[in-house]
């Protein structure tokens, strides 16, 4: 996401800032949107974040402005950038680089682990995609679409018999994982993501409300 200057300063100065001449930023993951951090933007960077397309804050300590990742090389990639009902708060949509952490910590979020998601598990899948270590079952997987094919269908088998013949809860729920595993490393060796998924579910779901 990037925009001109002139389409920046103008959605700047659409904004409420406080006394200080700051908004607040709650950065969230553009996948799972796990919050990440909260910071603040002066004008200047929020101008400089659109036109980028990477964060920039404003350090309220320091008093200057300042790139995310300048130091730690975890720059952020800005996918979108939401504002609230009252302009005077924003939202950035990212994607971290280098490690993946978000804190000054060293974690990737500020406010605690959070919960494992579909969405960091299409990042691995990603990832051995990309560079493909050897002795990695995901980047053989990745290379022979057969293979793919072959591993969804029988996992799928083995977690409707699963569920057939009743061997409980965390037997299913074990199959069911192995399935969206495979089926995730299918869907990533077409260049299919989740959120294109997620966008035939709610197509779908905007056409059943219609009915």
């Amino acid at each position: 996401m990037k925009l001109t200057k002139k389409e920046a300063e103008k959605f700047a100065d659409g904004l409420k800032y406080s006394a200080e001449g700051l908004v607040p930023v709650a950065v969230c993951d553009s996948l799972s949107n796990q919050l990440l951090m909260l910071a603040y933007a002066n004008r200047e960077a929020v101008v400089r974040t659109l036109i980028t397309g990477q964060a920039y804050f404003f350090s309220r300590s320091r008093d200057e402005l300042w790139r995310k990742g300048e130091t730690s090389g975890n720059t952020m990639n800005v996918f979108k950038v939401n504002v609230d009902c009252d302009s005077d708060a924003l939202q950035y949509l990212v994607e971290v680089e280098g490690d993946g952490n978000a804190c000054h910590t060293g974690k990737r979020s500020c406010f605690g682990p959070g919960s494992f998601s579909l969405y960091d598990l299409e990042r691995l899948v990603e990832k051995r995609k990309k560079k493909a270590p050897e002795g990695s079952y995901t980047a053989k997987l990745l290379k022979d679409r057969d293979l793919c094919a072959i591993k969804v269908i029988e996992e799928a088998k083995e977690v409707a018999e699963a569920f057939v013949e009743k061997h409980g809860k965390e037997r299913v729920s074990e199959e069911a994982a192995d399935v969206i595993y495979h089926l995730l490393a299918l869907l990533a060796s077409d260049g299919i993501t989740i959120k294109d998924v997620e966008r035939v579910l709610e197509k779908r779901n905007s056409q059943n409300k219609r009915r």
